[in-house]
């Protein structure tokens, strides 16, 4: 069954596959889409792949939207402003196949896939402690929700901002928050 889920603009569509897991990322209108059209063995580096080549081709769009509004009051020739768009694009490219294959490989063994949703007012920023997995730092914007891979014994830890900076306001054991079926 696929799963989709709204991120800055994009829609992201997981599907399962035989060995794993397929990215499918589309603008509002379900007619324009992309995939690298690789399979990753889960579900979590899936997610965590369309994520980065949705903002990757985010900034692609809003580059080459501002180049072809800017163009004539900066004075570039046509030649210049199509040299330029092409390194856009040759540069999202080129990005996204070396994201294809200097994809960290997760510890998969023994890890469980957690799902935690903010269900508060307030941005949250959401650390895994206990963990060999120790440089995961999310944020998450009210009613967001996550998918994230742990060990079973590791803590999520939930921090709000204040004026005195980031305070810690819960723990969860991240086998509370596994995802079963």
């Amino acid at each position: 069954m696929k799963w989709k889920q709204s991120y800055h603009g994009w829609l992201i569509e997981i599907i399962p596959m035989p060995k794993g897991y397929l990215f499918q990322c589309w603008l509002p209108d379900e007619k324009t889409g992309f995939s690298d059209r690789q399979i990753y063995p889960t579900f979590t580096q899936a997610f965590a792949a369309a994520k980065k080549r949705a903002d990757l081709e985010a900034v692609s769009l809003a580059l080459i939207r501002f180049l072809s509004q800017s163009y004539e009051p900066c004075n570039l020739s046509s030649d210049e402003y199509k040299a330029l768009e092409t390194s856009i694009v040759n540069f999202v490219q080129q990005a996204s196949r070396t994201q294809m294959h200097n994809s960290p490989t997760l510890l998969t063994q023994n890890q469980i896939l957690c799902f935690y949703k903010n269900t508060t007012s307030q941005i949250q920023i959401l650390r895994i402690s206990h963990s060999t997995n120790c440089d995961f730092e999310q944020i998450v914007f009210p009613g967001e929700q996550m998918l994230f891979e742990a060990f079973p014994q590791a803590e999520l830890e939930i921090h709000m901002d204040s004026t005195t900076g980031a305070t810690l306001i819960n723990k969860i054991l991240c086998s509370n928050l596994q995802v079963y079926g």
